[in-house]
């Protein structure tokens, strides 16, 4: 997997037609490798209550646009981590100017080293997949969370492919029996949640006609590799939603005081 990541942040940081798919697809050309367009990422802006006054990480930050457009938008200070680490040189160029607010480096979500008590939010934008246990990666997120400190997932789950329907555990796709749910609630974490699955049908088709039509484009850049892998993305979760085995969330988790229940709340 790394090595197709190290070819894709190669290729799209130079590649006229990604930035076409991206600006037509999500609304906004972030370097996008998942499915968290320009509404749910001001969604989660606006629910994690992010601010200029704001300590944030983003785990699994890519080339760091994301992490760039949310600090242009709230002035908040945003580190960024990822273990690919061309894309964090690239982050590293690009925002050289903004070094006042943005930082990046290079770490493994399986063998987080965090500074304890140093973030105010912490975000995983689609990246909580990358755990090999996911209980342990939020454990070490909380740790490194300030005392009333904010985590916000953009987070989805659903049926692969590969999976028969009938091994598919269809009664964890409710909100609070996902397995990001039972890491939370393992973790003592309250936490709200958001329901983007109708959303994310409709990005998923949005992003499979604008592949067709860029098909073209993308054999021409010999990007193909990365035209048949968003595809399959696209395929894959419209005909896990159309069999109603798919589902997306935005989670926004805080700790539990002490001595008192926390209360989950769907919305």
């Amino acid at each position: 997997m790394k090595d197709f990541y190290d070819k894709f942040y190669a290729a799209m940081g130079q590649s006229a037609v990604h930035h076409e798919f991206c600006e037509q697809a999500y609304g906004i050309d972030l370097g996008q490798h998942g499915f968290a367009d320009r509404d749910q990422l001001e969604l989660l802006q606006h629910e994690s209550q992010m601010g200029p006054a704001d300590e944030v990480l983003d785990l699994g930050c890519g080339d760091g646009r994301i992490a760039e457009y949310l600090s242009d938008r709230t002035g908040a200070h945003v580190t960024g981590v990822d273990y690919i680490e061309s894309a964090v040189r690239a982050a590293r160029r690009r925002t050289a100017a903004k070094s006042d607010r943005l930082s990046f480096a290079v770490a493994d979500i399986n063998r987080l080293d965090l500074p304890a008590g140093a973030y105010d939010i912490i975000l995983s934008i689609d990246t909580i997949y990358f755990s090999d246990d996911y209980a342990g990666t939020v454990r070490a997120m909380k740790a490194a969370l300030r005392p009333g400190g904010r985590m916000a997932f953009l987070y989805s789950f659903g049926r692969e492919p590969w999976v028969p329907k009938e091994e598919f555990r269809a009664d964890r796709l409710p909100p609070n029996r996902t397995p990001l749910a039972d890491a939370l609630q393992e973790n003592r974490l309250a936490f709200r949640t958001w329901d983007l699955t109708t959303a994310d049908y409709r990005l998923a088709l949005r992003r499979k006609q604008v592949l067709e039509d860029l098909k073209p484009r993308f054999d021409a850049e010999g990007l193909m590799f990365i035209h048949e892998n968003r595809m399959g993305d696209a395929l894959g979760v419209s005909r896990a939603i159309d069999e109603g085995l798919h589902a997306r969330y935005l989670y926004v988790a805080q700790s539990v005081v002490p001595g008192r229940r926390g209360k989950r709340r769907r919305e």
